[in-house]
């Protein structure tokens, strides 16, 4: 490994973001692909529910990100600002297609999750037996914004602060109740005891 791709790997996603942002450097959006293709489709996939829909989200927004990366604050981490833009454009997406989501809205287990055939980048072992798994015991105990602050909280690391970002909710403390219901519906049906 050369040097300089050393010095990419070891840059944090706010370093890249900022190199990209003045520069326009390739080498950082290479980077920051790779950090997150996999990331991105899951988040997708978890409003899609869709093989093939979450992969064209995953496409429209890096071309989001990359376009609008110079808008990245730096208030919060660059994975917070990443899946605001992934929320933002997956609720729209699902807005404009009603009809389509209420008929999405069924049991994971009737949905083939095992076919990621198109999805050279995911590992389909990954995705039908952690994801699915998961995502379909819990939402059918869970309403959408608990599910969604279980997710962000305990799947992808975010702090409660950072849930409460996302989610838009007016304190802390709205968060905190929602990762807590889930945390207790979560347990309800399972011997599953969560990190701290």
């Amino acid at each position: 490994m050369d040097a300089g791709l050393k010095a990419l790997r070891a840059a944090s996603d706010e370093e890249l973001a900022r190199a990209i942002a003045e520069q326009g450097a390739e080498a950082a959006c290479a980077e920051i692909f790779r950090r997150y293709q996999k990331k991105i489709y899951l988040w997708c996939f978890n409003y899609t529910h869709e093989v093939e829909e979450a992969v064209d989200c995953t496409q429209e927004i890096f071309i989001k990100v990359f376009a609008n990366i110079a808008g990245f604050a730096g208030r919060s981490r660059f994975s917070t600002w990443v899946y605001s833009v992934v929320r933002n454009h997956c609720l729209t997406m699902l807005s404009r297609q009603r009809e389509r989501w209420r008929k999405r809205m069924v049991p994971l287990d009737e949905q083939d999750l095992a076919d990621t055939s198109c999805v050279d980048f995911c590992d389909a072992d990954d995705l039908a037996r952690d994801l699915a798994r998961i995502l379909e015991a819990a939402s059918e105990r869970m309403n959408s914004e608990e599910l969604q602050a279980f997710v962000l909280h305990y799947r992808d690391g975010m702090t409660v602060n950072e849930v409460t970002q996302v989610l838009g909710c007016e304190n802390n403390t709205g968060a905190r109740t929602l990762i807590q219901n889930a945390r207790r519906k979560f347990q309800r049906f399972t011997q599953w005891t969560p990190r701290e």
